[in-house]
C-alpha cells in the first residue's frame, strides 16, 4: 500500500469514527438531522394486573408486535415524526422486534404495585447497551416500556434518543399516559397515542430548552 493509500485509509477510518461518536444532545433538535424510529420495547416491561385479558403467551407475543405494526400503519395518529418535529423519520422496528421476541412473558405478569415504577433511569443505559443495532449509525429512538398498568389506569415509558453507533444513550425521559380504546391491542396502545400527543404538545420542546446547547 503506498502513502497515498494509506493515508486515504486513515482518513476513511477516523472519519467512521467520528461519525459513530458525533451524535449528541443537541442534534436530536436539529431538524437536519435524521431520527431512526425503533419502536417499543418491552425487554423490561411489566403487565400490572388484567391477567386474564392479556390472554396466554402467544397473545401477548402477537400484541407485542400488532402495537409496533399499529404505529407504522397508523402515521397519521401515531405520528411519531411530528412528536420530534421532523417532516419523517426512518423505520426500524425490527431492532426491538427481534428483542421483544426473547422476552419470558411469564415474567412479565405481576400483581404486585411496587413493580408499576420498577426501572430507574440508572438502568436505561445498560437496557441500550444491550440493543443489537444492526450496523445502523446516528439517533435512533426507542420506547422503552416500563408498564402497563391497570390498576392504575397509565402506561409508563421511557422516551430514549440514542446514538446507535455507540450504544450511548443521549438522554431518556419518563412519560406516562392513560390507555384509551376498545380491545386489547387499541387500548393499551391508546397509552403510547397519549405520551405522542404529550411530546407534540409540549414535552419536546421543553427537552430542547433541558439539552440543546448552540
Amino acid at each position: 500500500m503506498n502513502f497515498k493509500k494509506r493515508l486515504l485509509f486513515l482518513f476513511v477510518i477516523v472519519a467512521s469514527a467520528g461519525s459513530i461518536h458525533a451524535q449528541t444532545k443537541s442534534d436530536v433538535f436539529n431538524k437536519e438531522t435524521e431520527i431512526t424510529w425503533l419502536g417499543l420495547d418491552f425487554s423490561n416491561a411489566k403487565l400490572l394486573g388484567d391477567r386474564e385479558k392479556f390472554g396466554s403467551e402467544s397473545d401477548v407475543r402477537h400484541l407485542m408486535t400488532a402495537w409496533n405494526e399499529l404505529i407504522l400503519n397508523e402515521p397519521e395518529k401515531y405520528n411519531v415524526a411530528k412528536a420530534v418535529d421532523r417532516a419523517k423519520v426512518a423505520n426500524a422496528i425490527d431492532v426491538t422486534g427481534e428483542r421483544n421476541g426473547e422476552v419470558d412473558v411469564q415474567a412479565m405478569f405481576t400483581d404486585n404495585q411496587k413493580d408499576y415504577l420498577h426501572i430507574q433511569p440508572s438502568d436505561i443505559d445498560n437496557i441500550v447497551s444491550g440493543f443489537d443495532f444492526k450496523g445502523k449509525t446516528g439517533i435512533g429512538l426507542v420506547f422503552i416500556v416500563e408498564t402497563f398498568s391497570k390498576p392504575n389506569e397509565e402506561g409508563s415509558i421511557y422516551v430514549t434518543f440514542v446514538n446507535m453507533g455507540s450504544k450511548e444513550t443521549l438522554f431518556s425521559e419518563r412519560l406516562a399516559a392513560e390507555p384509551k380504546g376498545f380491545g386489547m391491542r387499541n387500548f393499551w396502545a391508546g397509552c403510547v397515542f397519549g405520551v405522542l400527543t404529550k411530546m407534540q404538545k409540549k414535552e419536546f420542546a421543553n427537552w430542547k430548552k433541558k439539552y440543546y446547547r448552540p
